[in-house]
Parts: C-alpha cells; sequence; structure tokens
C-alpha cells in the first residue's frame, strides 16, 4: 500500500492524461483534491495556458477559497505566488530575501493557527523557500497548504518551475544514476551550491529531518521525472504512474506535535533507501 501523498501524486497523473490536450481542466469527478494533489495541476494548467475547468459542486467552493475568489477559514491558505528574486542579484538584494522569507513565514504560521510548533514550522519554510531562491532559477514558485483537523495534520506543498534538482545537477556537471536518484542525493546534502550565499540552512536535509523524525511524519519531493518519500525509516523512490513535474514539488507532511530540540534536526543526516 503507497502512503498517502504517493497516491495523491498518482492522482495528478490520472487527471493530467484525462485531460491532455483540452483546453478545459475537467475535475468534475473529483468531489476533494487535496493540495499535494491540486498544486501540480494548477501549475500544469499555467504551463499550459489552461484558464478554464469544470469543478465537481463539493469540490466547487473550497477551488474558490484556495483561488482567493472566496474567503478562507483558519485551516486553508489559499495560493500564494512567492516573490521574485533575479538570480543575479542575490549578493546585492540577500538582506532583502532574508527579511521577505521572515515576515512570510511569520504570516504563515499565525495562518495555520497557534496550535502548531511555530518555531519548526517557521525553520521549515524558511529551509524550502531559501533552497528555491537559491538553486531553482524559477520563474514562478507557488505555496499552498491545508489543515485536517480531524486528523490532526498540515500539508505545506510547495512547487516552482525552476531547472529541477536533476537540472541543477547537470548544469553543474555532477553526475547521478536518474532523476530519482538525483533528489536521493540531494536529501542527503550533494549540492550545486558552489557559490558562498549570504543565504544559509541545509534545505532538504534539514527539511526530512525535521518532517519525518521531528513530526515523525512524510516528505515528498518530486522533481522532473524524480520522486522520492522520506520518513523515519529512510527514503523511498518512486516511478510507477508518476507525472512529469516542471520544476520541483515539494510536500511536508507535519502535525500539531512540539518538538522539543529543533536544534537537534538542523544536524546533517545520512539517508538510507528503504525500497
Amino acid at each position: 500500500m503507497p502512503p498517502a501523498l504517493i497516491s495523491n501524486l498518482r492522482k495528478v497523473n490520472k487527471i493530467i492524461s484525462d485531460n491532455k490536450g483540452s483546453n478545459v481542466m475537467d475535475l468534475s469527478g473529483y468531489p476533494f483534491i487535496a493540495p499535494p494533489t491540486l498544486l501540480p495541476i494548477l501549475q500544469y494548467m499555467e504551463l499550459h495556458n489552461i484558464h478554464k475547468y469544470i469543478p465537481n459542486l463539493s469540490m466547487k467552493s473550497y477551488l474558490e477559497k484556495v483561488l482567493g475568489k472566496k474567503k478562507c477559514t483558519d485551516t486553508t491558505i489559499p495560493l500564494r505566488k512567492l516573490r521574485t528574486f533575479h538570480y543575479n542579484d542575490y549578493f546585492q538584494v540577500a538582506d532583502n530575501i532574508e527579511l521577505y522569507l521572515s515576515d512570510l513565514t511569520d504570516e504563515i504560521v499565525r495562518l495555520i493557527h497557534s496550535s502548531v510548533d511555530a518555531q519548526s514550522v517557521n525553520v521549515l519554510f524558511y529551509e524550502m523557500l531559501t533552497n528555491i531562491y537559491k538553486h531553482s532559477h524559477c520563474n514562478n514558485a507557488y505555496i499552498l497548504c491545508q489543515k485536517y483537523p480531524t486528523v490532526n495534520t498540515i500539508d505545506i506543498c510547495i512547487i516552482d518551475d525552476g531547472i529541477s534538482i536533476p537540472g541543477s545537477f547537470e548544469q553543474e556537471g555532477i553526475d547521478f544514476i536518474d532523476d530519482s536518484e538525483a533528489i536521493y542525493d540531494a536529501i542527503n546534502g550533494k549540492t550545486a551550491d558552489k557559490e558562498k550565499y549570504a543565504l544559509h540552512g541545509r534545505g532538504l536535509n534539514t527539511t526530512a529531518n525535521i518532517t519525518s523524525l521531528g513530526f515523525g511524519e512524510e516528505m515528498l519531493i518530486a522533481s522532473r521525472n524524480g520522486v522520492c518519500t522520506v520518513n523515519k525509516r529512510g527514503v523511498r523512490t518512486w516511478k510507477k504512474n508518476m507525472p512529469y513535474i516542471d520544476g520541483t514539488f515539494v510536500t511536508l507532511r507535519i502535525n500539531t506535535n512540539k518538538i522539543k530540540n529543533i536544534y537537534e534536526y538542523i544536524k546533517r543526516r545520512e539517508y538510507t533507501k528503504n525500497e
């Protein structure tokens, strides 16, 4: 039985396959589409200039909240586009990026609700957003979050249309076996970051530590043709019925538990495969 986040991603593949070549995204067969499925679909629609969709009646109100057409409750953080900073400007605008990330993560933590471990969620957002600004070279990046109060979990979903993790390795001449293996290497700390950026952090490794070990939940990373999940048992790669991702897509499934010492999870950890 695959984990829920993989089932969500396989649903992306089915929806895209069913709508291939159409200028309308038909979602009428789905009473609810969670952010780990919905965000890649919304990116696909943007990249393929699909401006119309057919929702299931049960899903219509939720989609309007996600797209900012209707006021959200405190369980949904609607689709949020990240501010763009040009890659060549990092040394000049590093302080501005730091300030922007700090304000954004504080705002999102407030929206998620006070029941979450604010410090840990702040670190998670900071690590992931810093990773995007340092490596992705993207034109567009988005965040979508959903809290599920009945099961005590929160999905934090982030997607960009950048060069992807395998693409960044190729650009720097770093060898890897396939796209999933490139993601696995990135989780374990291999990086195309040769410059000395003012921004700091261990990116995917820290994020994996906090999500899988601190919260005891799961992380999914999809980039180009590669997909990996990370939990406390290790990393698993996935290839069957996976969609192609233009850039990098990350879902962090966390909960409202408190992490006693966040600094324990900032230390680098080597992940093994759990195939």
